[in-house]
């Protein structure tokens, strides 16, 4: 899986300032392989949004993609 994303992702933080960051990126990429892109862009962006949903001062962006096998 190819993840693109900008700042607003890894920098999302909850209202105690603890960002979702690049660890936790990584973490939720690899529970959301096998899941088609779109899924796993919903879960991800969800969970960022979620941490501080009023005070979301950066663009989230995400941009999955994945080989097809045969």
């Amino acid at each position: 899986m190819l993840a693109l994303y900008t700042d607003g992702i890894t920098e999302g933080s909850d209202n105690n300032g603890k960002e979702f960051g690049e660890e936790c990126l990584i973490e939720r990429l690899r529970q959301h392989r096998d899941q088609p892109c779109q899924l796993a862009l919903e879960g991800i962006t969800e969970e960022v949004r979620s941490l501080n949903p009023a005070d979301q001062h950066d663009d989230i962006t995400l941009i999955l993609a994945k080989c097809k096998t045969r």
